[in-house]
């Protein structure tokens, strides 16, 4: 239910250019209504003043002198007036210098009837032109027009006409059927083109309404479609990339989610089987009557299975530091030939003692890292390789320069990796062969320690076996230019 004074935007347009739209029309209408009365009464008094002055020169041509027209000159100029009267639409009456009819068109009713009170008369008798409108019981506009008579420099009597026209109330009284169907067919019509036009400028702000809605609902995955205006445009533009940037911290969280989940969940793993041999050596200890063999035995179990948990907790902390974004790396300038070397050279105690043999061949190109940390890289690599390869076998490694990336493969002679366990070869505590890694110590991390450090310095790389036997490590970082 929408609350009180939350109405759609497209209501709200709708009521905004009906207002608008009705009050300019009616604005408009009463401007233009104005106008065509002003005209009408313009037109008017040129037509009354055009007639005033020809009746003001006929009477001052026939002005006899003693102040009146004589009696022939009046009924020749009444008998004119009334026959013209259907003619010219407008009442036409001679006045004496007094102000009193002497001729009516209207017939002799008007005669003798005294004007001299009215103030375009005065006007007319002091010499000037004398005009006046008035609005009549029936509530058209008259228009009054005063000419003066003049006869030998002296106002001798006034040439009066007059004449009604429409007036806006009269239009509109005489119209008003007419123009009740004008209106309503005009709000018709206007209600019609706003609805249309409300329903497509709101359809932008709809579109980002529900995707907001559904978003909000949990699907991420809804974006809007930019339309409409800029400002509409820049707001979808500025949702969709909200949207992704909230997808992508979303399925970020549920991936680290996952991560943690299944870190914790191998790392209880891994813990159990060294703490439940720590413990079950030292509940025979102490239950006493235990022979010195087994006793140093046991001893050397507890040992044996620290150092492994010491292991452990090293390599986790190295996941940590490197995954952490504890800080940017430390990026020099660095060989890869002389990174393979100082590998080879620390682990060769290692690597003679297996009876595997290290060969380094070709020269990769400089790229930009941590020396330490591609070392460490480097070491791991070398340390599975020796396991992996029988006594007397060798090692390789080879660097080179591939599409502006600087490569580095370690070769092995061993018997290969399983096809099914490729794809998980980089996962934390995953292992190919774990009778075997957990005989020899192994975590199952170090792997996945060097992955992490060559995705932090932006490379990659990959497993694979090779056609002859044996197994691949490739990794490949961005080369510089020398």
């Amino acid at each position: 239910m929408r609350s009180p004074g939350r109405t759609r935007i497209r209501t709200r347009l709708l009521a905004a250019f009906l207002i608008v739209a009705v009050t300019s029309a009616a604005g408009l209408s009463a401007y233009f209504l104005k106008e065509l009365e002003g005209f009408a009464l313009r037109k008017l008094e040129e037509r009354l003043h055009t007639e005033s002055l020809i009746v003001a020169e006929i009477v001052s041509e026939a002005y006899m002198g003693d102040g009146r027209l004589s009696s022939a000159e009046t009924d020749g100029l009444t008998t004119a007036l009334q026959a013209a009267g259907p003619d010219i639409f407008s009442r036409v009456r001679v006045l004496d210098a007094q102000g009193v009819a002497l001729v009516d068109s209207a017939g002799d009713d008007g005669v003798g009837e005294a004007y001299g009170e009215l103030s375009e008369i005065q006007t007319a008798l002091a010499g000037d032109y004398g005009a006046a409108t008035r609005v009549t019981a029936s509530d058209r506009v008259a228009l009054y027009i005063a000419e003066p008579i003049i006869h030998d420099g002296t106002v001798v009597g006034v040439a009066y006409s007059s004449s009604t026209t429409f007036s806006i109330v009269t239009l509109l009284q005489t119209y008003r059927t007419r123009l009740l169907v004008v209106v309503l067919l005009f709000v018709g019509v206007t209600f019609a083109l706003t609805e249309l036009l409300a329903r497509w400028l709101s359809a932008p702000l709809r579109d980002l309404s529900d995707g907001a809605q559904a978003f909000a609902a949990g699907d991420h995955s809804v974006r809007a479609t930019p339309m409409g205006s800029l400002e509409t445009r820049a707001v979808a533009e500025a949702f969709n990339a909200m949207g992704d940037e909230v997808e992508r911290v979303v399925r970020e969280l549920k991936d680290e989610e996952l991560r943690t989940t299944r870190f914790v969940s191998d790392v209880s793993h891994e813990l159990r089987t060294p703490l439940t041999a720590i413990r079950g050596a030292a509940e025979t200890l102490l239950e006493g009557d235990v022979p010195a063999d087994d006793e140093r035995r046991f001893l050397e179990t507890m040992v044996r299975e620290s150092d492994r948990l010491g292991r452990l907790a090293n390599d986790l902390l190295t996941l940590q530091r490197i995954e952490g974004a504890t800080g940017e790396l430390p990026l020099r300038r660095v060989r890869l030939r002389v990174i393979a070397e100082r590998a080879a050279e620390s682990l060769e105690p290692l690597t003679d003692g297996r009876g595997v043999s290290v060969t380094i061949a070709g020269e990769g190109p400089t790229v930009l890292g941590d020396s330490d940390r591609l070392q460490q890289v480097v070491g791991n690599l070398l340390d599975n390789a020796s396991r992996m390869t029988p006594k007397g076998g060798a090692i390789t490694i080879v660097l080179s320069r591939e599409n502006g990336f600087a490569t580095l493969s370690v070769l092995d002679e061993g018997p290969g990796i399983p096809e099914d366990a490729l794809p998980h070869l980089f996962d934390r505590f995953y292992r190919a062969q774990a009778s075997r890694d957990r005989s020899t110590g192994g975590a199952g991390l170090g792997l996945a320690i060097v992955h992490a450090i060559v995705q932090a310095h932006a490379g990659t790389i990959t497993a694979g076996n090779l056609p002859h036997g044996g197994s691949a490590f490739t990794l490949r970082l961005p080369a510089i230019d020398d």
